[in-house]
């Protein structure tokens, strides 16, 4: 039987862990950290929770924050789980010592992303971390739908038109300016999409304000 605190078995992207490994070795004392985009199934605040970290989440979807909040009951977790715009937080600066968004700001526009960005870098304390992830204008999916805009892609997913920014590497160095980088890495993936696999390319960062 499986303990209620027992979430060995979620597995989590890569990149969460690296950017835990990342925040123990550079700021050791355990502070605040924030996942904008915190809700889903598998909330990686939990794993925040389990090290000891004062765990804070905000998502803009009703249904998404359920199933983080089930997450959190079944496995006994205690994180603050808000519903929230990461264009727009609602904390004030300098309050957490980490803030990441991992899969959430891709579904901005990218004058959108770049709000979010400074609004993650304004709650954000000196010295704090930052973890994100930005699609790579390579590899598009036609599933992904009409290109608007440049980088801007629109198709109808769960009964909403939603769109996937991409960006050129030049583009996403320019949001992170003025901050100290401590990791980056392009990624490549192999994902299932209606029954075929493409390759979807991302950038993912670390780095210290």
């Amino acid at each position: 039987m499986t303990e209620k605190n027992d979430f060995s078995l979620t597995l989590f992207r890569p990149t969460i862990y690296k950017f835990l490994r990342l925040a123990k070795w550079k700021k050791p004392e355990k502070g605040k950290v924030l996942d904008c985009g915190a809700g889903g199934q598998n909330p990686p605040l939990a794993l925040f929770c389990k090290h000891g970290y004062d765990a804070y989440g905000i998502d803009i979807s009703d249904n998404a924050l359920e199933e983080a909040e089930d997450f959190a009951a079944r496995y006994g977790q205690d994180f603050k789980l808000l519903k929230g715009d990461m264009r727009d937080l609602s904390f004030d600066g300098r309050f957490f010592d980490l803030v990441y968004s991992y899969n959430s700001s891709i579904h901005l526009t990218k004058a959108d992303t770049k709000k979010a960005v400074k609004e993650m870098l304004r709650v954000l304390k000196k010295g704090g971390l930052l973890c994100i992830n930005f699609l790579w204008y390579k590899n598009v999916h036609p599933s992904l739908g009409e290109e608007k805009n440049q980088g801007e892609f629109w198709n109808m997913e769960h009964g909403e038109e939603t769109v996937h920014s991409f960006f050129t590497e030049e583009e996403t160095d320019q949001m992170l300016e003025g901050t100290k980088l401590i990791f980056k890495e392009k990624t490549q993936i192999e994902v299932l999409v209606r029954n075929e696999y493409f390759r979807e390319s991302s950038f993912e960062y670390i780095v210290q304000k």
